[in-house]
């Protein structure tokens, strides 16, 4: 499995992104995927590392308002937060990750 960059962003970059990261992570601990390469930045800094980065999937904590992700998958990071539909959201991110 090839290691997989992810970009995972909230309003400021900090509380919760950060605990979207911790989720990540643990879903690829639980099927034995490479740890991925991290983004974790503002809803405002997705586009400019869409540019500048081969990004495979996004993780926003809340909604992405006028982002353009360029058809990069995205898995509503607000499960992670609210526990509503996380199951559903780790087995995305487990699929993503283990996709060729």
């Amino acid at each position: 499995m090839e290691k997989k960059t992810v970009i995972v962003c909230c309003a400021s970059s900090m509380i919760t992104s950060t605990m979207a990261v911790a989720k990540v992570k643990e879903v690829a601990a639980s099927i034995g995927a490479p740890e991925p390469k991290i983004i974790q930045c503002k809803f405002s800094e997705v586009q400019g590392n869409l540019v500048s980065n081969r990004v495979d999937f996004i993780v926003p904590t809340g909604k992405l308002k006028g982002v353009e992700t360029g058809g990069i998958p995205v898995v509503k990071g607000t499960a992670f937060i609210t526990g509503i539909g996380e199951d559903k959201a780790k087995a995305k991110i487990a699929e993503w990750l283990q996709a060729q």
